[in-house]
C-alpha cells in the first residue's frame, strides 16, 4: 500500500468483520482513517506519511499474540494501535514501514 492515499479496502482482515456489529466495523474504519490521517504522530508533529515512511501491510487483529506473530515474519519493522473494548474484546491494527 505504498499509494499516495490509504484505503480500508486495502487493509486485510484477520479477523470475522462482517459478524461485527455494524457501529464496531464503522469504529475500526474509524480507528484506520484517523490514524492514516494523523496531522501529529506520537506529538512529534509530523504527519503519519513523514513518521511511517512506505507504511503498508496494514491488518486487522483480535488477539495481540496473532498480531505479533504476524508481523515478525516481515523483514520491516511494524507499529500498531489498539481499539477500545469493543464488546469486551479489544482489536489490533498493525502495519510495516520502512526505518
Amino acid at each position: 500500500m505504498k499509494s499516495a492515499a490509504y484505503k480500508f479496502k486495502d487493509v486485510d482482515l484477520a479477523i470475522d468483520f462482517r459478524s461485527l456489529p455494524q457501529h464496531d466495523q464503522e469504529y475500526l474504519r474509524t480507528m484506520f482513517y484517523e490514524t492514516v490521517l494523523s496531522r501529529s504522530v506520537k506529538h512529534s508533529g509530523k504527519s503519519f506519511k513523514e513518521y511511517y515512511p512506505y507504511a503498508e501491510n496494514f491488518t486487522i487483529f483480535s488477539n495481540l499474540g496473532d498480531m505479533v506473530d504476524t508481523m515478525l515474519e516481515f523483514s520491516n519493522p511494524y507499529a500498531n494501535t489498539a481499539s477500545h473494548l469493543l464488546n469486551g474484546k479489544k482489536f489490533y491494527m498493525a502495519w510495516t514501514y520502512d526505518a
